[in-house]
């Protein structure tokens, strides 16, 4: 079977980026005359041709796409993505609109692939999850008009900022804090997978909002990886590097009583360090998942984790991809804040 050409082969064979293959194909200002002609030339020659969708401009695109990163996150679990696009497909199927989801390798990979559907009329908005601090994907995809929600980024600016669904991690975090210290608990460490995300500082302002009212640090660590290779070997290389770092906490002067992991697979992987090391949870260490999972339930001891309602998030986003189908103004939406569910990991500090 011969692969149809797309816009990256375009791309590559002309020597520009795919935005600028998709201003040119698209008849939109910005490109030159002479790029415009150079990759309509090298369009017609690799026989490229939009899609199905497009030869019924009248009445447009009825997909939107959906971009998870390589690396995780918390709507790339088992749990999370399922219980997300149930929520999704519950709004939009009525409509007939689907899903195209893709894996994407990295932040150009996630823009290229969304270019590629926009110039090829196959999505009218896409979906972002878990946005970065100044998310560039976001920015560039805005500037190629592509309309865009987000999960979990800023939640702010007027009717042109991009339309988020956000819950409220300030609160659910600064709860988490409050419960922790209840207990008795004052040398604290978070360890963070993806300190880029924008729900990091917030959370990480929770914990240091609640700790300075009684004088008490909140040790943060970084879980350093570089590997590339797919979204397992990345997702590995995350719980490998969580492990190295939980094993430098434990091994070092005045370790901490309780340790908190963005991820449950990170909180998981903490639960046979210190098994491995014959230090007893929650007797000597108390372990919490930021990210409620089934496998938190079925692991011994049970993790404390952070529970969200992720068909919640879907149906919101289906609400407001519905509203950019309209051409409505659309507004940010907040779902519910995530819930503590105490379980074994979590117990009072040792002495």
């Amino acid at each position: 079977m011969i692969k149809r050409p797309t816009i990256v082969d375009v791309a590559r064979r002309a020597g520009v980026s795919t935005a600028v293959v998709s201003y040119a194909l698209n008849g939109r200002p910005g490109v030159s005359a002479e790029t415009r002609e150079r990759v309509l030339r090298i369009a017609a020659e690799c026989g490229w041709r939009p899609s199905a969708a497009a030869r019924s401009l009248r009445a447009g695109p009825r997909s939107i796409g959906l971009v998870l990163p390589a690396g995780g996150g918390s709507f790339a679990g088992e749990d999370g993505l399922l219980q997300f696009v149930g929520g999704l497909q519950s709004v939009l199927a009525g409509r007939r609109i689907r899903a195209l989801l893709h894996l994407a390798d990295g932040d150009e990979d996630a823009v290229d692939v969304c270019a590629q559907w926009w110039a090829a009329r196959e999505v009218f908005a896409v979906v972002i999850p878990d946005v970065q601090r100044d998310d560039r994907r976001v920015h560039r995809l805005r500037g190629l008009g592509i309309p865009v929600v987000g999960l979990e980024g800023p939640h702010t600016g007027g009717p042109t900022a991009t339309p988020m669904v956000w819950s409220d991690d300030a609160a659910a975090f600064g709860k988490l804090a409050e419960y922790l210290l209840s207990l008795g608990h004052r040398r604290i460490a978070r360890v963070v997978g993806r300190p880029e995300l924008a729900v990091s500082a917030v959370r990480q302002q929770a914990f240091d909002d609640v700790a300075s009212r009684i004088r008490v640090q909140v040790r943060t660590v970084v879980v350093a990886t570089t590997a590339q290779g797919g979204a397992m070997v990345e997702a590995e290389a995350a719980v490998e590097g969580a492990v190295a770092v939980t094993r430098q906490l434990l091994q070092s002067p005045g370790r901490p009583s309780v340790i908190v992991y963005d991820e449950d697979a990170m909180a998981i992987s903490a639960l046979d360090l210190a098994r491995r090391l014959g230090l007893d949870v929650p007797r000597e260490l108390s372990v919490v998942a930021g990210a409620d999972s089934l496998r938190c339930r079925l692991v011994t001891p049970s993790l404390t984790a952070l529970a969200r309602d992720f068909e919640q998030y879907g149906q919101a986003a289906g609400q407001q991809l519905l509203g950019i189908l309209a051409g409505a103004v659309v507004e940010h939406r907040q779902v519910a804040t995530a819930t503590l569910i105490v379980r074994d990991s979590t117990g009072p500090a040792a002495a």
